[in-house]
């Protein structure tokens, strides 16, 4: 077959796709801003679409809190460029109900939610409300919004982010997501005894977190960057592979083609590779 290699943005998507599992809730909020539209939103209806199509048939997309399986390759106008415009027309299965969604949380039915933020540190621990002191900040963010309830309630929460030095922080200034906190038994000790974050996603590479030490711990390095580029814009101190690092798969053909004929057909949601 002739096609043109993967994106980094299809890669990601793969990503995401292996990490959801069959007869699972996946729950997708809303998001704002150009970049974290195209990572926290776009990139996500097409893995969680991915899913379904491959091996995960029987599992469900909550989009926006309302919209339950909608039919991606008919994605509205309007989001290429911004999220939450026009979304009642969106041909779906269903459309909930939004208020309930907090009962669907509270119960534990969600298994899968998707989060990013303005700093996330080695164990996870997310900031969306402040950078510097919290009563004089340098920059006021746009606040928790329900990045509480991701992290836990949900069984599982995985953050997509761009891999810059200053997202990347040692420790974060404020948490609005709770991670593994401060190390191991942390989180256990609040009564969070599920759920937190399973993967740090971004435009370079994939971190887990180790069952161990609670540690973020670099995973893979996406096809086309160097280990020095992402330990470059890692602002914290981490485990890693102490050895050459795993090259994140790509996507399948037979993936491939599900995304770019049958998913996101138009161009819609993912930029489409070149080369």
């Amino acid at each position: 077959m002739n096609r043109h290699p993967p994106s980094i943005y299809e890669i990601m998507v793969s990503v995401i796709s292996r990490e959801l599992h069959d007869d699972e809730l996946w729950f997708l909020g809303l998001s704002t801003g150009p970049q974290t539209i195209l990572l926290l939103t776009r990139l996500p209806i097409v893995a969680m679409a991915l899913a379904q199509k491959t091996h995960a048939p029987n599992s469900w997309m909550l989009v926006a809190g309302w919209i339950m399986n909608p039919d991606v390759s008919k994605v509205p106008t309007g989001m290429e460029s911004e999220f939450g415009t026009s979304l009642g027309n969106w041909p779906a299965e269903a459309f909930n109900n939004s208020h309930c969604m907090s009962y669907v949380a509270a119960r534990h039915e969600i298994d899968v939610g998707f989060g990013s933020a303005a700093q996330v540190d080695k164990y996870g621990n997310c900031n969306t409300v402040a950078i510097g002191d919290y009563r004089r900040p340098r920059v006021r963010l746009i606040g928790p919004v329900n990045q509480p309830g991701h992290f836990s309630l949900f069984g599982r929460e995985i953050i997509i982010m761009p891999h810059e030095k200053r997202n990347f922080v040692d420790r974060v200034d404020f948490i609005s997501g709770a991670g593994y906190l401060e190390g191991p038994g942390c989180r256990e000790q609040l009564g969070l005894h599920r759920g937190g974050p399973c993967m740090i996603l971004t435009d370079k590479a994939v971190f887990r977190f180790d069952e161990n030490t609670r540690l973020a711990r670099l995973e893979s390095i996406h096809p086309g960057i160097t280990e020095a580029e992402v330990l470059a814009e890692t602002g914290f101190k981490h485990d890693y592979i102490p050895h050459t690092p795993v090259v994140t798969p790509s996507p399948s053909e037979e993936d491939l083609a599900l995304i770019r004929e049958s998913i996101d057909p138009s161009g819609v949601l993912l930029p489409r590779a070149t080369g």
